[in-house]
């Protein structure tokens, strides 16, 4: 049986280990899809992650969408409107989150509407307005910042993409372990006979994402991915499944820690076109 002070000593390192956890988890929030696929998604185009992970995606994005995503103590909405009739692709988002940092119960809100269009053939840009709220058991903090998004597709079914989240900086009165942080993020997508779809990302935080899709046949979709965020040394093993129907969409993830069983999450999402 191991000495009592033993674990004393190694409280610390068990509480620094599960607050990088809670940090890495909180820069942008993931769609079931991405989520299922190692976190990519920056250059492919759904509905639940053009408001989160590339708002330049909302262009490639025909009709009108509406989105929820589920998980443990987090959750997301979105409503997207790329129509013949609209001004602008455009889609207005809602994330709330819950979890526990050094400061006790975090409860983090994000109100974003996100704008896109081509600048030049096959090249679009998108910038998402965001509006984050912090609320701790003795403060609070409020901060808007916004992230820029561009997509190049040269080929229907190739995309490369490249985003920079909360290009207006970070605010130092927020506590470093929850602050939004200024990144730079880069993804890849390629479909193969629209039977196969490989994504791959990568950002400035050292955080290496891959993913794949496969079609079982025209309704059901399986997923798998890795990620590795090799500042943190957290690795993260994905899969999931989906069902595409003409009405509706549902869509299942799991993202699990190989070396922490406690660190793990389940997503389901539900999308409608409307």
């Amino acid at each position: 049986m191991p000495h009592p002070l033993s674990l004393v000593k190694k409280l610390p390192v068990f509480l620094f280990v599960y607050l990088i956890v809670n940090a890495a988890s909180a820069q942008v929030y993931n769609s079931s899809i991405s989520a299922a696929t190692g976190g990519t998604g920056r250059a492919a185009v759904e509905s639940g992650d053009a408001s989160f992970l590339n708002p330049s995606t909302l262009v490639h994005l025909k009709g009108h969408y509406f989105f929820s995503s589920f998980a443990e103590d987090e959750f997301a909405i979105t409503l997207s409107d790329n129509s013949p009739d609209s001004f602008l692709p455009a889609a207005l988002g809602y994330v709330n989150k819950k979890s526990d940092v050094a400061q006790g119960d975090l409860e983090f809100s994000d109100i974003n509407l996100s704008l896109a269009e081509f600048f030049m053939d096959k090249w679009a840009l998108g910038v998402t307005g965001h509006y984050y709220e912090f609320k701790l058991p003795n403060s609070s903090y409020r901060q808007v910042n916004g992230d820029l998004g561009l997509i190049y597709t040269p080929k229907s079914h190739i995309g490369w993409a490249l985003v920079v989240y909360n290009i207006m900086g970070e605010n130092k009165d927020i506590p470093e372990a929850i602050r939004p942080k200024t990144t730079v993020a880069g993804g890849f997508n390629y479909i193969y006979k629209a039977m196969v779809r490989f994504r791959v990302d990568a950002t400035s935080e050292s955080v290496y994402m891959a993913g794949l899709e496969t079609y079982l046949n025209q309704f059901i979709i399986t997923r798998f991915g890795y990620s590795n965020d090799t500042d943190d040394q957290r690795e993260l093993i994905t899969a999931g499944v989906g069902f595409k129907g003409p009405r509706f969409a549902l869509n299942y993830a799991y993202q699990g820690n190989p070396q922490n069983s406690g660190d793990y999450r389940h997503s389901v999402d539900l999308e409608i076109p409307f």
